[in-house]
């Protein structure tokens, strides 16, 4: 058990903010269960949130970046922060770390005229109680089953048991209290989540027959045993950045004593040379110091993180009930997996800095015609850490080239009025996680909402065949027949805003930095504003055999710098800079009829096969990595892939089908 300095030193960690690294101030928490003060996350939703009307009010949260969607877009953005629920157990920490230590006389001592001062309170009586009365209490088999604490020593310390209420309550409907889980989107939920959002889900639990599936002990010594070695391994990380930062420092002095030695030959002539050389040491110095210090507070804020969930946990695990205990050990399972992303994100970004200067050769000889007296150089290599802290967790933060496509779920998207079986040529997944699907065959659009229900549906004279996203409220959808692009915007309903006539068929369509890009028919881009404005034409091949290509799709890569257009007709995908220059062609023999592509977080590209039966998984640079998956015996041709937003989740229809399907690329050991 902890010391009495121990509880306190971990209750003041608790009540420190990770953007701040102050005690909070109106401690607000997120559904993440990560906390800030209101001013802190505040200011944190300005520099996030650039539109003031949305469609739906949401922003990342700082440590882990899941999304935080307000049930109210109509609040004011100045405001988001003060609708937000208070942290209760946060709260009450902090009356507890203000409150001073008293002195307890027990309660029934007092009443027969005696002061004997009190050993224990009980807390479902809510009375002090010194030893003879405890082992009276306790002789009462009603009450023999009640919670005594100690008030002596440490326990003395943190015998006020926090409102942990917040924890059961509900996201979405704070008027609710969480009586079930969903295991299809892995979230708790509420009565009226169950019957708005989760009906059609199958997989749906109550809290009871969740305790069933693990022994929270168990969970709890887990979680706790992987916060710890996050938080030493980053602990680690940053202790490297101070060392760098002393070892900069020492490398800065001695290029100062061989400037000032090279001072000493040519005073005069090299007095000005003297001077840049010296701005230049200063300006990449603060640079680089500046870089460290911004590092060495990004690992302090996850450090930070980590330790508020820690004792948060160890608060609810000692005090809090068996429901709260399943909450909090849910929400901070799914946060081992965000710390993990957030570590390995942060890592990878650490170099080992060194600062050096070559001095210019021709010195000796040439010293009258000398231009510069030496340059400054940034030397940086990736850190390389061994630490036993995540030693036991490297599979649970592999690339997601080494991790297996596992099937998670599927659902339909044939609707009562469709006619025909479904043909989904591009899914296009939303900022606040609903889907638009392009059904070819039956010539709709159609909105499915989180719950994988759809909402609505939006019907064409022709097929339509490709989406993109314009802004949270707006998308692209192409008529190839029509030669228009439909402009529609998306909020509870879809609307057509306008349209755009282009002199050639649009197939498939992305926007790269504010521009439309569009193939045709033949073997032309047109690039249009998003007003419908023709900038340019590019002719990618002026190969006769190279015309005959049918261009299926295109993506552009998160940097929007890289285009890739699969070709149904050439088996092949081929990826384009900006400038339309051929950066590489991949085909493979086992590649036939290229159809959906999309790119996931690390660059690593996703490509259907549609008669191939398989979804290809290529790397960046267009080499062959592996087929992700093959659907040849059941003869099912994978036609769109879309990965959900800022997940590792993606979904896959196949043709004429009328049920698409979602996986997750998941570690062996999961």
């Amino acid at each position: 058990m902890a010391t009495t300095s121990q509880a306190e030193a971990q209750i003041s960690q608790a009540l420190q903010c990770p953007i701040c690294l102050e005690t909070f101030t109106r401690p607000k928490v997120l559904p993440c269960g990560h906390t800030y003060c209101a001013s802190c996350l505040q200011s944190h939703i300005n520099n996030k949130v650039t539109h003031s009307k949305l469609a739906q009010a949401y922003f990342p949260c700082p440590v882990c970046r899941a999304d935080t969607l307000l049930s109210d877009p109509s609040i004011r953005i100045d405001q988001w922060a003060e609708s937000l629920p208070v942290n209760s157990i946060v709260s009450s920490l902090m009356d507890v770390s203000t409150r001073k230590r008293e002195v307890y006389n027990c309660d029934q001592c007092i009443k027969n005229g005696k002061e004997l001062l009190a050993t224990y309170i009980c807390k479902d009586c809510d009375r002090s109680m010194c030893m003879s009365c405890k082992q009276y209490h306790d002789g009462f088999p009603a009450l023999c089953q009640h919670n005594v604490i100690n008030v002596s020593d440490e326990a003395q310390t943190c015998f006020v048991i926090p409102d942990m209420s917040t924890i059961e309550a509900c996201h979405q409907h704070s008027n609710k209290r969480i009586k079930f889980f969903c295991l299809d989107h892995e979230m708790p939920c509420c009565n009226t989540c169950v019957i708005l959002e989760h009906r059609k889900c199958e997989r749906v639990i109550s809290v009871n027959d969740m305790l069933k599936s693990f022994d929270i002990n168990k969970k709890s010594n887990e979680i706790e045993t992987n916060l710890a070695m996050f938080e030493n391994h980053l602990k680690q990380i940053t202790g490297k950045i101070k060392e760098n930062a002393d070892t900069i420092q020492k490398d800065k002095s001695d290029i100062l004593q061989q400037i000032h030695s090279l001072k000493a030959q040519l005073i005069a002539k090299l007095q000005k040379l003297e001077e840049d050389v010296i701005a230049a040491l200063e300006r990449n110095h603060k640079s680089e110091s500046l870089n460290l210090q911004t590092q060495d507070i990004d690992g302090h804020t996850l450090i930070t993180s980590i330790g508020n969930d820690r004792t948060q946990l160890n608060l609810v695990m000692t005090h809090g009930s068996v429901v709260q205990k399943v909450i909090m050990l849910h929400n901070l399972d799914r946060n081992q997996s965000r710390y993990l992303r957030a570590i390995t994100e942060y890592q990878k970004d650490i170099k080992d800095v060194r600062i050096s200067l070559d001095i210019d050769k021709t010195f000796p000889a040439y010293v009258d015609n000398m231009s510069k007296l030496g340059k400054i150089n940034i030397l940086c290599k990736h850190l390389v850490i061994c630490s036993e802290a995540l030693g036991t967790k490297v599979k649970l933060i592999s690339p997601l080239k080494d991790r297996k496509a596992v099937k998670v779920s599927e659902f339909k998207v044939k609707l009562s009025s469709d006619m025909n079986v479904c043909h989904i040529t591009d899914i296009l997944h939303l900022r606040d996680a609903r889907m638009i699907m392009v059904d070819g065959t039956n010539f709709k659009v159609k909105l499915f909402g989180q719950n994988h229900e759809c909402q609505e549906s939006m019907e064409f004279l022709n097929p339509p065949w490709s989406v993109c996203s314009l802004s949270d409220t707006e998308v692209a959808v192409t008529i190839p027949a029509q030669k228009t692009i439909q402009i529609i915007e998306i909020k509870d309903k879809m609307l057509k805003k306008r349209e755009i006539t282009t002199r050639f068929e649009c197939w498939a369509i992305a926007l790269v930095t504010d521009q439309l890009v569009i193939t045709t028919d033949g073997h032309i881009i047109v690039i249009l504003d998003t007003h419908g404005n023709q900038i340019k034409t590019v002719q990618m091949d002026t190969n006769q055999s190279e015309k005959q290509l049918i261009p299926h799709l295109i993506k552009a890569d998160t940097t929007n710098s890289v285009m890739y257009i699969s070709y149904y007709t050439a088996h092949k995908l081929g990826a384009y800079s900006m400038t339309w220059d051929v950066l590489f062609t991949y085909t493979n023999q086992d590649l036939t009829n290229s159809t959906g592509i999309d790119i996931d977080r690390e660059g690593n590209i996703y490509l259907c096969s549609y008669t191939s039966h398989c979804v290809q998984q290529i790397s960046a640079e267009g080499k062959f990595i592996r087929t992700l998956i093959s659907n040849k015996e059941e003869n099912k041709n994978p036609l769109s892939i879309t990965f959900y937003t800022a997940t590792d989740r993606f979904i896959l229809s196949y043709g004429w089908c009328d049920v698409v399907e979602v996986y997750e690329l998941q570690c062996s050991q999961q």
